[in-house]
């Protein structure tokens, strides 16, 4: 019999290759959105800096209402690229709810692939063994009639 053979075998490694690059992909997510969580991070802390920095100012005899008012501003310019980053943020979570869910189609993909070449190969291997074993009662009787024959041979000597 000739040895198993998978015929859907670069159909695998296409799914395989597919899979990987879908998981290639939901890591570059997953770095855009830390990269971006860090970006909020940081004009966070601008901003508490900044208020700590209006807080102080308030408490000093000499006000500058300049300084206040371009701390006020530059406030409310990270608020708006703190907003901007936070939409941002739900447009890479929605990309990345894509990727992952092209990820598992691709996982389950070459999951099913694996459990068909497992199936056929299973059915391949008992074939094997019956015509294996089908060989082997075919050389028994062979052996038994051949015993028989030189049994009879000899037993037909023995009378004469």
């Amino acid at each position: 019999m000739p040895p198993f053979r998978f015929r859907f075998d670069s159909l695998v490694d296409l799914r395989s290759r597919e899979r990987d690059e879908a998981g290639a992909e939901v890591g570059k997510a997953l770095e855009a959105i830390q990269r971006i969580n860090e970006q909020v991070q940081d004009i966070d802390s601008q901003r508490e800096l900044i208020r700590t920095a209006q807080t102080h100012t308030l408490h000093q005899a000499n006000v500058s209402v300049d300084q206040m008012l371009h701390q006020g501003r530059y406030d409310i310019q990270l608020h708006a690229d703190q907003i901007s980053l936070q939409q941002t943020l739900a447009q890479l979570n929605q990309e990345l709810e894509k990727r992952r869910q092209k990820l598992v189609t691709a996982e389950a993909e070459v999951k099913r692939l694996e459990r068909l070449r497992e199936t056929q190969l299973a059915e391949h291997r008992s074939l094997e063994a019956k015509q294996e074993q089908a060989e082997a009662d075919d050389l028994t009787s062979a052996r038994v009639l051949l015993r028989r024959r030189a049994m009879a041979a000899q037993s037909k000597e023995t009378r004469r």
